[in-house]
């Protein structure tokens, strides 16, 4: 098995989940005293595109985990009125009824932008539509302009998150690189088989940790302790590549033991 270059000499691997990856990208305290342990001790920080999809997801507001709380390490990305927009949006209420059209809107909202849309609208509204129609058809526009103002801020903030991880030196595998790869033929395939019938990692986690193994990777770091970081750790076979899972707060611990165990817990 051929080795693919470091960026770094010397440097080793650090994968970071999606909840990890969110702290360091939004910059919070935790998360920069996560970035500052890593790079102390010559660590390459990496992550998969699935975890920056999932900070998307988290910026949609459409999860019970969104960016929406005050204290969410990606709350900043988005401005407050552009947030509130979107909880409305999803949301029956008396002055946004638009529960049934959001997930529609949301792609054909990329119709409304960059040809004068709504301005053609109203001169069709004002020559089409009867008088009787004209507050009910214009609310309707109103809530129209309110979703295409959340789709541009949410799309601003994909391109923030993009950049500060970019800025923050953060390497992301993408999946054409590990399944069209010879690695995957040799090792990947075998490996994605042991995880799903002798782990008790969840099944929507093995892509995760099967870039965590591509990339060579020394230790996976995640929030989730107790669902990830234990059973994964305890169930993670002996004939698998060498790889800790390890919450943040175990981090320094963990790299001064040289990874001794297979997983480093809060519990």
């Amino acid at each position: 098995m051929k080795t693919r270059k470091r960026h770094r000499k010397n440097c080793q691997r650090a994968f970071v989940d999606t909840n990890v990856l969110a702290q360091i990208v939004g910059d919070s305290d935790f998360g920069s005293s996560i970035a500052k342990t890593l790079r102390k001790s010559n660590f390459e920080i990496v992550t998969f595109s699935k975890c920056v999809y999932e900070l998307y997801s988290l910026i949609k507001g459409t999860t019970k985990d969104g960016s929406g709380k005050k204290n969410h390490p990606l709350a900043n990305f988005l401005q407050p009125e552009i947030n509130d927009i979107a909880q409305r949006l999803f949301k029956k209420s008396p002055d946004i009824d638009t529960t049934g059209n959001s997930y529609y809107w949301f792609n054909l909202s990329e119709e409304w932008r960059g040809w004068d849309y709504f301005e053609n609208m109203e001169g069709k509204i004002e020559s089409l539509v009867a008088d009787l129609d004209h507050d009910e058809v214009l609310i309707f526009q109103e809530n129209q302009k309110k979703f295409a103002a959340w789709k541009a801020g949410v799309l601003s903030a994909f391109n923030a998150i993009d950049n500060a991880i970019k800025i923050q030196g953060i390497h992301v595998c993408e999946y054409f690189q590990i399944y069209s790869s010879d690695w995957y033929k040799k090792y990947g395939f075998f490996y994605e088989r042991e995880l799903a019938k002798n782990s008790l990692l969840p099944n929507e986690d093995f892509e995760i940790v099967m870039a965590a193994l591509f990339l060579e990777a020394r230790v996976f770091i995640s929030q989730d302790d107790k669902g990830f970081v234990w059973r994964g750790g305890l169930s993670f076979g002996h004939n698998m590549p060498q790889l800790s899972f390890c919450c943040p707060e175990k981090i320094e611990e963990a790299i001064g033991d040289d990874f001794t165990y297979r997983f480093y817990s809060k519990q």
